[in-house]
Protein backbone atom coordinates (compact mmCIF):
# COMPACT_ATOMS: atom_id res chain seq x y z
CA UNK A 1 0.00 0.00 0.00
CA UNK A 2 2.94 2.32 0.55
CA UNK A 3 3.79 2.06 -3.14
CA UNK A 4 0.20 2.93 -4.07
CA UNK A 5 0.20 5.87 -1.66
CA UNK A 6 3.42 7.20 -3.16
CA UNK A 7 2.04 6.78 -6.67
CA UNK A 8 -1.14 8.66 -5.80
CA UNK A 9 0.85 11.40 -4.10
CA UNK A 10 3.02 11.81 -7.20
CA UNK A 11 -0.07 11.94 -9.42
CA UNK A 12 -1.62 14.59 -7.18
CA UNK A 13 1.60 16.60 -7.27
CA UNK A 14 1.64 16.34 -11.07
CA UNK A 15 -2.01 17.35 -11.26
CA UNK A 16 -1.23 20.41 -9.13
CA UNK A 17 1.51 21.47 -11.54
CA UNK A 18 -0.75 21.00 -14.58
CA UNK A 19 -3.66 22.82 -12.96
CA UNK A 20 -1.42 25.69 -11.83
CA UNK A 21 -0.19 26.28 -15.39
CA UNK A 22 -3.77 26.01 -16.63
CA UNK A 23 -4.73 28.75 -14.16
CA UNK A 24 -1.87 30.91 -15.43
CA UNK A 25 -3.03 30.37 -19.01
CA UNK A 26 -6.64 31.13 -18.09
CA UNK A 27 -5.64 34.29 -16.26
CA UNK A 28 -3.60 35.37 -19.26
CA UNK A 29 -6.54 34.75 -21.57
CA UNK A 30 -8.81 36.87 -19.39
CA UNK A 31 -6.24 39.68 -19.32
CA UNK A 32 -5.95 39.56 -23.11
CA UNK A 33 -9.75 39.61 -23.37
CA UNK A 34 -9.89 42.67 -21.11
CA UNK A 35 -7.28 44.39 -23.29
CA UNK A 36 -9.24 43.60 -26.46
CA UNK A 37 -12.47 44.87 -24.93
CA UNK A 38 -10.70 48.08 -23.91
CA UNK A 39 -9.42 48.54 -27.46
CA UNK A 40 -12.92 47.90 -28.79
CA UNK A 41 -14.44 50.50 -26.46
CA UNK A 42 -11.84 53.10 -27.39
CA UNK A 43 -12.15 52.45 -31.11
CA UNK A 44 -15.94 52.77 -30.92
CA UNK A 45 -15.67 55.95 -28.89
CA UNK A 46 -12.94 57.68 -30.88
CA UNK A 47 -13.17 56.22 -34.37
CA UNK A 48 -16.69 54.86 -34.58
CA UNK A 49 -15.30 51.42 -35.39
CA UNK A 50 -15.63 48.03 -33.69
CA UNK A 51 -13.22 45.13 -33.51
CA UNK A 52 -16.22 42.74 -33.65
CA UNK A 53 -15.62 39.75 -31.46
CA UNK A 54 -13.81 40.94 -28.34
CA UNK A 55 -16.84 40.29 -26.16
CA UNK A 56 -17.38 36.84 -27.67
CA UNK A 57 -13.76 35.85 -27.05
CA UNK A 58 -14.06 37.06 -23.46
CA UNK A 59 -17.02 34.73 -22.91
CA UNK A 60 -14.98 31.78 -24.13
CA UNK A 61 -11.95 32.80 -22.04
CA UNK A 62 -14.05 33.09 -18.88
CA UNK A 63 -15.80 29.74 -19.39
CA UNK A 64 -12.65 27.79 -20.26
CA UNK A 65 -10.54 29.33 -17.50
CA UNK A 66 -13.28 28.60 -14.96
CA UNK A 67 -13.49 24.92 -15.87
CA UNK A 68 -9.71 24.47 -15.69
CA UNK A 69 -9.43 26.48 -12.47
CA UNK A 70 -11.86 24.14 -10.69
CA UNK A 71 -9.23 21.40 -10.30
CA UNK A 72 -6.62 23.81 -8.96
CA UNK A 73 -9.14 25.30 -6.53
CA UNK A 74 -9.90 21.81 -5.23
CA UNK A 75 -6.24 20.89 -4.87
CA UNK A 76 -5.45 24.00 -2.83
CA UNK A 77 -8.70 23.64 -0.85
CA UNK A 78 -10.05 27.02 -1.94
CA UNK A 79 -13.63 25.95 -2.71
CA UNK A 80 -16.13 27.60 -0.38
CA UNK A 81 -16.94 25.30 2.53
CA UNK A 82 -19.12 25.86 5.58
CA UNK A 83 -17.13 24.44 8.51
CA UNK A 84 -19.45 25.47 11.33
CA UNK A 85 -20.08 21.80 12.16
CA UNK A 86 -16.84 20.15 11.05
CA UNK A 87 -14.68 22.51 13.09
CA UNK A 88 -16.30 21.13 16.26
CA UNK A 89 -15.94 17.43 15.43
CA UNK A 90 -13.08 15.03 16.19
CA UNK A 91 -10.76 13.93 13.38
CA UNK A 92 -12.83 10.85 12.53
CA UNK A 93 -16.07 12.83 12.27
CA UNK A 94 -14.41 15.47 10.11
CA UNK A 95 -13.06 12.77 7.82
CA UNK A 96 -16.52 11.26 7.28
CA UNK A 97 -18.07 14.61 6.35
CA UNK A 98 -15.15 15.49 4.08
CA UNK A 99 -15.57 12.20 2.22
CA UNK A 100 -19.31 12.81 1.80
CA UNK A 101 -18.58 16.29 0.44
CA UNK A 102 -15.96 14.89 -1.93
CA UNK A 103 -18.37 12.24 -3.20
CA UNK A 104 -20.99 14.90 -3.90
CA UNK A 105 -18.45 17.07 -5.68
CA UNK A 106 -17.25 14.12 -7.74
CA UNK A 107 -20.77 13.25 -8.81
CA UNK A 108 -21.45 16.85 -9.81
CA UNK A 109 -18.19 17.06 -11.78
CA UNK A 110 -18.90 13.78 -13.61
CA UNK A 111 -22.51 14.67 -14.43
CA UNK A 112 -21.51 18.11 -15.70
CA UNK A 113 -18.67 16.65 -17.79
CA UNK A 114 -21.01 14.10 -19.32
CA UNK A 115 -23.67 16.68 -20.17
CA UNK A 116 -21.19 19.11 -21.70
CA UNK A 117 -19.49 16.35 -23.67
CA UNK A 118 -22.79 15.58 -25.39
CA UNK A 119 -23.10 19.25 -26.34
CA UNK A 120 -19.52 19.27 -27.64
CA UNK A 121 -20.14 16.08 -29.60
CA UNK A 122 -23.28 17.51 -31.20
CA UNK A 123 -21.45 20.71 -32.20
CA UNK A 124 -18.62 18.62 -33.68
CA UNK A 125 -20.95 16.39 -35.68
CA UNK A 126 -23.05 19.27 -36.99
CA UNK A 127 -20.17 21.68 -37.56
CA UNK A 128 -22.01 24.31 -35.54
CA UNK A 129 -20.66 27.86 -35.45
CA UNK A 130 -21.51 30.89 -33.35
CA UNK A 131 -24.14 33.25 -34.75
CA UNK A 132 -21.67 36.14 -34.78
CA UNK A 133 -19.36 37.78 -37.29
CA UNK A 134 -16.52 35.53 -36.10
CA UNK A 135 -18.52 32.36 -36.82
CA UNK A 136 -16.41 30.50 -34.30
CA UNK A 137 -16.61 26.69 -34.60
CA UNK A 138 -18.32 25.95 -31.30
CA UNK A 139 -16.49 22.68 -30.78
CA UNK A 140 -13.27 24.60 -30.06
CA UNK A 141 -14.35 26.53 -26.92
CA UNK A 142 -16.70 23.73 -25.92
CA UNK A 143 -13.90 21.17 -26.28
CA UNK A 144 -11.56 23.23 -24.10
CA UNK A 145 -14.35 23.69 -21.57
CA UNK A 146 -15.11 19.96 -21.47
CA UNK A 147 -11.41 19.12 -21.16
CA UNK A 148 -11.21 21.29 -18.06
CA UNK A 149 -14.26 19.58 -16.57
CA UNK A 150 -12.86 16.12 -17.33
CA UNK A 151 -9.59 17.07 -15.67
CA UNK A 152 -11.56 18.35 -12.69
CA UNK A 153 -13.41 15.02 -12.50
CA UNK A 154 -10.10 13.13 -12.75
CA UNK A 155 -8.54 15.16 -9.94
CA UNK A 156 -11.61 14.66 -7.76
CA UNK A 157 -11.46 10.90 -8.34
CA UNK A 158 -7.73 10.91 -7.62
CA UNK A 159 -8.21 12.68 -4.29
CA UNK A 160 -11.07 10.34 -3.42
CA UNK A 161 -8.92 7.28 -4.15
CA UNK A 162 -6.12 8.70 -2.01
CA UNK A 163 -8.61 9.32 0.79
CA UNK A 164 -9.88 5.73 0.57
CA UNK A 165 -6.33 4.41 0.84
CA UNK A 166 -5.70 6.68 3.83
CA UNK A 167 -8.92 5.56 5.50
CA UNK A 168 -8.91 1.82 4.81
CA UNK A 169 -5.22 0.93 4.85
CA UNK A 170 -3.38 3.72 6.66
CA UNK A 171 -6.09 4.59 9.20
CA UNK A 172 -4.90 8.18 9.00
CA UNK A 173 -7.81 10.55 9.64
CA UNK A 174 -5.48 13.53 9.92
CA UNK A 175 -4.24 12.91 6.37
CA UNK A 176 -7.82 12.79 5.10
CA UNK A 177 -8.52 16.14 6.72
CA UNK A 178 -5.35 17.61 5.21
CA UNK A 179 -6.37 16.40 1.75
CA UNK A 180 -10.02 17.40 1.81
CA UNK A 181 -10.60 19.75 4.73
CA UNK A 182 -10.90 23.49 4.80
CA UNK A 183 -7.99 25.85 5.23
CA UNK A 184 -7.92 27.01 8.83
CA UNK A 185 -6.88 30.41 10.07
CA UNK A 186 -3.68 28.83 11.40
CA UNK A 187 -2.93 27.35 7.97
CA UNK A 188 -3.48 30.72 6.28
CA UNK A 189 -1.24 32.41 8.86
CA UNK A 190 1.53 29.87 8.35
CA UNK A 191 1.27 30.24 4.58
CA UNK A 192 1.42 34.04 4.82
CA UNK A 193 4.48 33.83 7.07
CA UNK A 194 6.20 31.40 4.71
CA UNK A 195 5.50 33.66 1.73
CA UNK A 196 6.78 36.70 3.63
CA UNK A 197 9.97 34.87 4.61
CA UNK A 198 10.52 33.71 1.02
CA UNK A 199 9.98 37.25 -0.28
CA UNK A 200 12.40 38.64 2.32
CA UNK A 201 15.06 36.12 1.32
CA UNK A 202 14.68 36.99 -2.37
CA UNK A 203 14.92 40.71 -1.69
CA UNK A 204 17.61 40.41 0.95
Amino acid sequence: MHALSRLLDRLLAGALVVSRWAVYAGGGAILISAFLISIDILSRRLLGLSTWGADELSYYALAVSTSWASAYTLLVKAHIRIDLVTSRLPQAGKAVLHIIALLGLGYMAFALSQAMFHIFQRSWNRGSTSITTLETPLWIPQGLFVAGLIFFTFVTALILLRVVVALVFERDHALINRLTGTVSVADETEQAIAEAVALHRRNG
